[in-house]
């Protein structure tokens, strides 16, 4: 019997195993939780991010997400990173999926591990034949998933949002002569960097989406080229800061 399976597609607990691993030197692994499921039909299940013990890192936040001078921690594996909750369901013969939550330790953030965890979500999802993901943005998220790809369903909120950035840049005496009709998706605000200055630590787009914008509906097509490229140039950058942070990783990691 399969370990899972969604209307044609099948996947072995080996397969799922393979799909999930990462070479994040943080992480031992993904560990798969089956909650509910009906066969062929629907599954949701948990992503729990499992610690790799005497990996040396400098921890960037603290445990209520606020920036701080990077401290040296060692990882004894028995910390509780995180998890995300997912749910997969077949509709008119095609498989659905919806990132349901994810609640991380802050005390991570910063460290490419969230990043980690959906390079191998999306290669489950791939493998199951997923092209439609949809999420419900909020807390960190509303930053994290627009730099994964995510984008708005609502089809004015960019604009919406584009106005509100501009006062948000007033209001710090930053250039807020901010070219609204460029900011048409959620990386776009996500990534606004107002000329390298920054607000609390953070480019201006990142510290506005936290300070601003309270949730939002997201969607992402697995085989859209603009969505691929977005979520791909946004995990470079963040995998090719890890050496600064985590003693175990490499100039060329890119993390699987």
């Amino acid at each position: 019997m399969a370990f899972m399976q969604l209307g044609d597609h099948k996947l072995s607990k080996a397969d799922v195993g393979d799909l999930l691993d990462t070479d994040h030197p943080m992480v031992e692994r993904f560990r798969f939780d089956k909650q509910r499921e009906e066969s062929g039909r629907s599954l949701d299940f948990a992503l729990v991010i499992l610690p790799r013990a005497g990996v040396r890192y400098y921890q960037q936040r603290d445990s209520r997400g606020r920036r701080v001078d990077p401290v040296a921690r060692t990882l004894t594996g028995r910390e509780r990173m995180g998890q995300g909750n997912r749910g997969m369901w077949v509709e008119q013969g095609e498989v659905m999926a919806a990132n349901h939550s994810f609640f991380p330790n802050q005390e991570f953030n910063d460290l490419g591990i969230g990043s980690a965890l959906y390079v191998s979500m999306e290669r489950l999802y791939r493998q199951l034949g997923v092209n439609r993901v949809n999420l419900l943005a909020v807390d960190v998220g509303v930053y994290v998933w627009a730099r994964q790809a995510f984008a708005f369903e609502a089809p004015d909120l960019a604009a919406d949002l584009a106005g509100r950035l501009e006062r948000f840049l007033f209001g710090h005496r930053l250039p807020c002569a901010v070219d609204e009709p460029s900011l048409r998706e959620s990386w776009d605000l996500a990534n606004y960097d107002a000329d390298g200055h920054l607000v609390d630590g953070d480019l201006a787009g990142k510290a506005f989406m936290l300070a601003c914008v309270s949730g939002w509906y997201g969607v992402k097509y697995l085989d859209d080229p603009v969505h691929t490229a977005v979520a791909e140039q946004s995990r470079r950058e963040t995998f090719a800061r890890l050496p600064d942070k985590i003693e175990a990783a490499s100039p060329d990691l890119r993390v699987r």
